[in-house]
């Protein structure tokens, strides 16, 4: 088997003491924590395309989904599975995307593996958005209602 050729990106890897997203983990960086277990964590994306719009990563670093094992991918997607279904309805959205990026040619901007969860509405069916910004009342709120549909589940 060749090797796996390794993909350029636009946040090089320094490794996880530089990694925003492992700061996030390890609570040196401030988030909107919407869901954590042992292996994976939930938060709101600073610069979202929608209210609503999570990350979830799993804790340990890693720059692509090449990074992990098959059963760890799928564990992060049965994550990103009920993150979703829990920003859908706190954000009352009519739909998701999901969207995992690989590589700065793919548009991944954090070198740390992550899904994104995108709430959509119908009114905007067929279009992106660009990446907006919100109050932090706003988004400490999302991250509350959220949280609040977690627990439910």
């Amino acid at each position: 088997m060749r090797p796996m050729r390794r993909l350029p990106l636009s946040t090089p890897n320094e490794g996880p003491e530089s990694c925003i997203f492992c700061q996030i983990v390890t609570r040196k960086a401030p988030s909107n924590v919407v869901y954590e277990d042992a292996r994976y964590i939930a938060f709101l994306d600073i610069y979202p395309f929608s209210r609503g719009h999570t990350l979830v990563c799993p804790k340990e670093h890693g720059e692509t989904i090449w990074d992990m094992k098959e059963a760890d991918i799928a564990d992060l997607f049965q994550v990103a599975y009920k993150v979703s279904k829990a920003v859908v309805t706190a954000v009352e959205a009519d739909g998701f995307r999901f969207v995992q990026n690989n590589g700065e040619a793919a548009n991944q901007v954090v070198a740390h593996v992550h899904v994104h969860v995108i709430p959509v509405k119908m009114e905007d069916k067929g279009r992106f958005s660009d990446r907006r910004k919100f109050a932090p009342a706003e988004m400490d709120e999302t991250a509350r209602l959220i949280r609040t549909e977690m627990a439910r589940a």
